[in-house]
């Protein structure tokens, strides 16, 4: 009868112990826009999901989101250039919060 009291105890005990998920957000400085191709400028190591072929989500200041799922297609030494439908609604010198982007959402 113990074993069955203590079972759910240790998976609920388990359960509040486990580390929180962090996701390694980023900001990047947009320094060019050309038709739908944005370059931004970002400043420290880029996280494995940074990296060409990933997804990116950009939001400004406010928390809003402006980009979602725009797809990498250069990522090095602190470049990342974005394709992106709505590259329009970035600005050239703004600095954006970066994070991991999802491919099913479209941008």
């Amino acid at each position: 009868m113990l074993k069955y009291l203590l079972l759910p105890l240790m998976f609920l005990t388990l359960g509040f112990s486990s580390p929180p998920v962090v996701d390694d957000d980023l900001t990047g400085k947009v320094t060019a826009i050309e038709g739908n191709v944005v370059t931004m400028e970002v400043t420290g190591e880029l996280p494995a999901w940074a990296r060409k072929g990933g997804y990116l989500k950009v939001t400004d200041a406010d928390g809003k989101v402006i980009l979602r799922g725009a797809k990498i297609t250069k990522s090095e030494s602190g470049i990342i250039v974005v394709h992106a439908a709505k590259a329009k609604d970035l600005a050239v010198g703004t600095v954006y919060k970066l994070g991991r982007g999802k491919p099913a959402v479209g941008c």
